[in-house]
């Protein structure tokens, strides 16, 4: 009679012993999957911690107090603010209200002028992109203005240029925000400004502005 022997089965348990067992047991585990380790777990939100300004370590020291400040003494009587001396003036004096304006009174301030720009149709800038060298400036008439009353914005073409003239279509790189307003100095430039036989060759950035 043969006797069987009744299997063994024993269960392994990954540790230092057996590093290649534990390296495959962590390999294996589908916990980071569905419970926070140190696997999966994110950090904490950062917080800001209490800092300190750039002089924080300068002590304020002053030489003398608000009330030993006579910057009267060194200006000539004639200097007074708003038609007082600085001796007797208060703070709203610094106003200057009697003007009609309630202006702020300062060194150098003077009147502004405002000069009426003429009518024109835009104001044409062509610069080389090889140096950034402006190489043409011209003010178009008021007949070349766009058949729009909407208001509209700077816009800007590129530009490349052969000894025969323009080698493809201008390139609308930025807009006016109006699609009549860019066809019109697209077909201007080429047509009736003829800005092809105007530059020599290369690469130029077009300019239009109101």
């Amino acid at each position: 009679m043969t006797v069987v022997g009744k299997p063994l089965v024993e269960v392994a348990r990954p540790g230092p012993a057996d590093e290649l067992l534990r390296q495959e047991t962590e390999l294996r585990d589908l916990r980071p999957l569905f419970l926070p380790t140190n696997r999966n777990a994110g950090l904490r939100e950062p917080r800001r911690e209490p800092g300190r300004t750039l002089l924080g370590d300068e002590a304020q020291e002053l030489k003398f107090t608000e009330a030993e400040l006579h910057m009267e003494r060194d200006l000539p009587p004639i200097v007074t603010l708003n038609g007082r001396a600085l001796d007797k003036a208060e703070p709203v004096d610094a106003l200057g209200f009697d003007t009609d304006l309630a202006t702020l009174a300062g060194f150098g301030r003077k009147p502004a002028v405002e000069e009426a720009v003429s009518p024109r149709g835009g104001f044409v800038e062509i610069v080389a992109l090889r140096d950034g060298t402006r190489v043409l400036v011209d003010v178009l008439p008021s007949a070349n203005r766009p058949a729009t009353d909407k208001a509209w914005g700077p816009l800007e073409f590129l530009a490349v240029v052969d000894s025969s003239g323009l080698t493809s279509p201008l390139v609308l790189t930025d807009g006016s925000r109006v699609e009549e307003v860019d066809a019109h100095f697209r077909r201007f430039l080429t047509q009736d400004f003829r800005v092809g036989r105007r530059l020599t060759p290369g690469l130029y950035r077009i300019t239009v502005a109101p």
